[in-house]
């Protein structure tokens, strides 16, 4: 991975960084990132990750007279993605006139490269798609404790469906615990922003998927570090990440609401 981005090296900071790897889903998270960015008059930056070279899945692959292990050459597969990456900015760009976008393909784990860009461009938003390379669902719930949202301390939202209800409110997760104000700071400053019903609801998994229905986005809260509470809340965000049919943000407590 660069050890500097040559975005933040330009003095971009507060930028909506999304994920890019060229899925379907992807292409949803950036549009949606496009279109909160405009609204939020913040530059956008799409972001794909690859890693230099893929050693075999089944370990070490040698042969008399090699001397090294093989590697998978994934030149063309890198070449496909920029190409894909600048049409991506360029559908932004025609999609929300004036929009300030850039690309940056960088060497590094997916996880890894999104909070390196996140924190160097003081990030005011992550988005993602949940499925392909930048799934959430392997970022935040995968055999790692910790999740994106805590690490890079924005709030990630994650686009697994399609274009999200306008018209609809903002519904967030509480549970009377001083955790999740910041999620509920968050979600009242995405309603007033975008001028839509702000619908607090009981951080139950039955009653969050119900008022999601035709919401503009669901927001909910990660709730720190320990291992109690987030095997008390994390079955929360992975209720709300594969079953909401509307975007999902995860806001961690260190996060802000944004001007």
């Amino acid at each position: 991975m660069s050890a500097a981005s040559p975005f933040a090296q330009a003095g971009r900071r507060g930028a909506v960084v999304a994920g890019f790897d060229g899925s379907d889903r992807a292409w949803e998270a950036v549009h949606w990132a496009a279109a909160e960015a405009a609204h939020r008059r913040r530059p956008l930056l799409l972001v794909h990750a690859h890693l230099a070279s893929v050693t075999s899945a089944w370990g070490t692959v040698a042969a008399p007279g090699w001397g090294a292990a093989a590697v998978f050459d994934n030149t063309p597969l890198l070449r496909e993605a920029e190409e894909q990456l600048l049409m991506a900015a360029e559908v932004c760009r025609r999609g929300e006139p004036g929009l300030d976008v850039s690309v940056e393909v960088l060497e590094g784990r997916t996880s890894a490269v999104l909070t390196e860009v996140a924190r160097s461009v003081q990030a005011e938003l992550v988005v993602v798609g949940t499925s392909g390379q930048w799934a959430l669902s392997r970022v935040l719930l995968g055999s790692k404790a910790t999740d994106l949202a805590h690490d890079v301390d924005v709030p990630v939202v994650a686009v697994r469906s399609g274009p999200a209800d306008r018209s609809g409110p903002v519904v967030v997760a509480v549970n009377g615990t001083a955790e999740c104000m910041t999620a509920v700071q968050f979600a009242a400053s995405q309603a007033e922003r975008h001028s839509c019903e702000l619908r607090p609801v009981h951080e139950d998994s039955r009653m969050l998927l119900d008022h999601s229905e035709g919401a503009r986005l669901l927001v909910v809260s990660d709730h720190g570090d320990s291992a109690v509470q987030r095997a008390l809340f994390g079955s929360v965000i992975r209720t709300a990440l594969t079953r909401a049919p509307c975007p999902v943000a995860v806001v961690p407590k260190a996060a802000t609401a944004g001007p």
